[in-house]
């Protein structure tokens, strides 16, 4: 039998580059779920919200204001694992995956993809999640990379070989010595409490996304698309936009009972959406108690 026919990619975009740095072998403790969100008091609620705000809402946007409430509920899910140990947060901290498009026809070609951090969600209203969001990804997708400008020029043209060495060394300074190493344009906390990330956007019906070891962040929300669907209310089916959900969570940290505690109260977000997603009275940082 003759060699396989091959060649080196020699330009990739850099998230590849650390992909292949992050993950060696099949050996992690992923756990993965599945969720399904009548959407339709939602987007009803949407409409008259963003003409009083004047802003957009997304999918996204209501996903993060229902993971803030959950977070705030149940704080033993807000937190991470620092060498063999638990620690929690004392705020939610919201990490959102930004698509970055290229140049060319189909703005493919060098297309990338960041992410951004909104931090100390449970003081602010859904709109102020939005603008916030909106804006820092807008100035990404026309290349202001604010504080990840130099860490991901120094990752950029690091050999491929010391990426994986030097993604855990830095992880390890950052998190486990918690150290400040915004000297080295590493910042503070640069992936929060979860990752949610809309493959909807990209006409994704649902899918599932593994969890990053350097980033030490213990569940991952992927968003998919809307769908109509036919959807039992109040034993009759009806049409129905309904939202899938992808769940990746770290089982070392997030135990079953956690996270059918979590979708339960996600759940209750979206079935009265006026209490909590658009209230913006509410107050969620007195929703905290505490856990031990």
């Amino acid at each position: 039998m003759g060699r396989i026919n091959l060649f080196k990619v020699e330009k990739v975009p850099l998230i590849r580059k650390m992909a292949m740095g992050t993950w060696k072998n099949a050996k992690d403790p992923s756990v993965y779920g599945f969720s399904e969100i009548d959407m339709q008091k939602a987007l009803e609620a949407t409409t008259a919200y963003e003409k009083i705000h004047g802003v957009k809402i997304t999918p996204t946007h209501l996903v993060a204001r229902a993971m803030t409430y959950c977070l705030q509920k149940r704080p033993e899910i807000n937190g991470l694992i620092r060498g063999s140990r638990i620690y929690l947060r004392k705020e939610v901290n919201l990490f959102f995956q930004v698509s970055i498009p290229g140049s060319g026809p189909d703005k493919k070609k060098g297309a990338n993809l960041s992410g951004t951090v909104v931090k100390s969600a449970e003081t602010k209203t859904l709109a102020q999640i939005s603008r916030e969001l909106c804006g820092q990804a807008d100035k990404m997708k026309h290349g202001d990379y604010g504080e990840l400008k130099s860490s991901m020029n120094f990752f950029k043209h690091m050999p491929w070989w010391l990426m994986g060495i030097s993604m855990d060394f830095i992880t390890w300074l950052n998190y486990d010595l918690n150290l400040n190493l915004t000297w080295l344009g590493v910042p503070k906390d640069p992936f929060g409490s979860v990752m949610i990330t809309n493959v909807g956007g990209l006409g994704v019906e649902v899918a599932w996304a593994p969890l990053v070891p350097y980033s030490r962040v213990p569940v991952i929300i992927t968003i998919g698309s809307l769908r109509k669907r036919p959807w039992v209310v109040d034993d009759k089916v009806e049409v129905r936009p309904i939202m899938a959900l992808g769940v990746t969570f770290d089982h070392r940290f997030v135990d079953g009972i956690h996270v059918s505690q979590m979708v339960e109260d996600f759940k209750y977000c979206f079935a009265h959406p006026e209490k909590i997603l658009f209230n913006d009275d509410i107050d969620l940082k007195a929703l905290r108690t505490d856990y031990l």
